[in-house]
């Protein structure tokens, strides 16, 4: 039978302390104990390791070969440890992360620049796709998903919450009935949607009023509908946060605040990620704060 490492590491120990009594106190156990496990460990090689006396004990010829064997199997063992528990906490490697394209110009980007120059050695790929990856087959780090993931076995953590508007360019806006505050008011403006938003569309404010419309254009991405709502050719639906440069520049309009969609970060590390998935994260969190703060002070 070939021997437990374990048992290596308690021989040396036993050769280290130079007595099964010494041994024994290093590794909080009885001294029998430790006792048969050296002899566990010559049965299992099938020769003697220590010539043992009441006094000493002294290493066989078979003993010293297999005394500096332990010593590397305890070296390797202590860098392996060592090694795996500060993976992503010396601020190299490489980080894999994935989000919606919607979220990858408004969010991501500011975060991984940001995150390269707190982490200069730090390498970041970045996979924009609408659809749910699967993180290990794919080895993504890190994604972050809009709506709660229904995802198995994985470490999901509420990052904040997208909020979405109403918006148009004040020229459209202009060209149109005299805007009320109802949503009726908005039935005969050009909608302009993303295929996931259905057909028709529906839209929902959080005082009950519903509308349904049918958009004049249909776009697979959402980029292609910010596009066209700040070129004048509509109304569209966009996050507060895709939307907030171009209403800051003047050439986009909230017209109404819709709801709020829940942010989720999503890991396969349990309870202890990697540093620098952990600062991914918090700096995702941050990130999503500054942009509900914003929308605030629309």
């Amino acid at each position: 039978m070939n021997p437990n490492p374990a048992d290596m590491l308690v021989f040396l120990e036993v050769v280290e302390a130079r007595s099964f009594t010494g041994a024994a106190d290093r590794l909080g156990r009885t001294k029998s104990a430790v006792s048969q496990t050296v002899t566990r460990l010559e049965d299992d090689l099938g020769c003697k390791l220590l010539y043992r006396s009441t006094r000493t004990l002294s290493l066989t010829e078979a003993g010293t070969r297999f005394h500096a064997h332990c010593r590397e199997l305890r070296h390797t063992y202590d860098t392996a440890l060592t090694d795996t528990r500060n993976a992503g906490t010396e601020g190299d490697g490489l980080l894999t992360v994935t989000a919606p394209h919607a979220l990858s110009a408004p969010l991501m980007l500011p975060v991984i620049t940001d995150f390269t120059q707190q982490f200069p050695k730090v390498q970041i790929r970045l996979f924009s796709s609408d659809t749910a990856m699967n993180l290990a087959e794919a080895r993504i780090d890190l994604a972050v998903r809009v709506g709660e993931p229904k995802q198995q076995g994985a470490r999901v953590s509420r990052l904040g919450n997208i909020t979405e508007s109403l918006y148009a360019s004040p020229g459209y806006i202009a060209q149109q009935p005299p805007f009320t505050g109802d949503l009726s008011d908005l039935a005969g403006w050009d909608h302009i949607a993303n295929d996931w938003q259905g057909n028709p569309v529906s839209y929902d404010v959080p005082k009950g009023e519903r509308l349904k419309v049918k958009p004049r254009i249909r776009c697979n991405t959402l980029p292609d509908v910010h596009y066209l709502a700040i070129a004048g050719a509509g109304i569209a639906l966009l996050p507060d946060i895709v939307a907030r440069d171009a209403h800051q520049r003047g050439t986009l309009q909230a017209v109404m605040p819709m709801g709020a969609a829940p942010v989720f970060s999503v890991h396969e590390f349990g309870r202890h990620p990697p540093g620098k998935v952990k600062t991914f994260i918090e700096m995702l969190r941050a990130r999503l704060k500054i942009a509900a703060d914003t929308r605030q002070r629309y």
